[in-house]
């Protein structure tokens, strides 16, 4: 395969990679194949030159939207440098937001890709991906830095799941519960309600 084969079919990867994280985030893990492909015009035969399996595909769907939540992570810190806390008040806010509420496909994969994990084993790599996302995300919530003069995320997953308190936890169960429940009942006055609230109730833990 010559030089210009291998970077059309490296893009064709990376375009699948994108594409299967929004997908499997708004419709779940039941997305067909056929619907995978077709969103970046690829044949069934094409997606088996990338990946042996869907599996396979969701297990780096779901790295890449953690990659994503990263980036997300470095722009609040970028936008308070120094400020811990402010920096996570911005995620607050922007999580219990309608805008975050609406984006179906490429918001919280934490909350969007629950219900395909539900349905993967322990030791699959996409159970593992989401599990050291759910700890890294969790470690930005901790009421203060876990290391005094870092980020929340320095040390990444596997030093973030020794660090990471019970209140922490506590925090990030109530943003998902509230995003998925302000999701399912989107439309109506009760969304509004359950974000406002939730908001409020997160701001008050942080008095």
């Amino acid at each position: 395969m010559g030089r210009a084969s291998r970077a059309q079919a490296a893009k064709h990867r990376e375009q699948l990679v994108a594409a299967a994280s929004g997908l499997f985030q708004e419709r779940g893990s039941q997305v067909s194949l056929v619907e995978l492909t077709g969103a970046v015009g690829l044949t069934t035969g094409g997606f088996y030159r990338h990946f042996e399996s869907k599996e396979a595909l969701l297990g780096e769907a779901t790295a890449h939207a953690f990659k994503e939540v990263r980036a997300l992570l470095d722009g609040f810190e970028a936008a308070h440098p120094g400020d811990y806390g402010a920096g996570r008040v911005g995620l607050i806010d922007y999580y219990l937001s309608p805008g975050h509420r609406d984006e179906t496909t490429h918001g919280c994969p934490v909350s969007g890709l629950n219900a395909a994990m539900s349905h993967q084993p322990a030791h699959s790599q996409a159970k593992r991906h989401y599990v050291d996302g759910v700890q890294e995300l969790a470690a930005w919530l901790e009421p203060t830095p876990s290391t005094a003069g870092q980020s929340p995320s320095v040390g990444g997953p596997d030093n973030a799941v020794t660090q990471v308190s019970d209140e922490a936890y506590a925090r990030l169960c109530a943003l998902v519960g509230a995003l998925v429940l302000a999701r399912a009942t989107s439309g109506s006055a009760v969304s509004e309600r359950i974000l406002t609230s939730a908001h409020r109730a997160l701001g008050a833990a942080d008095d």
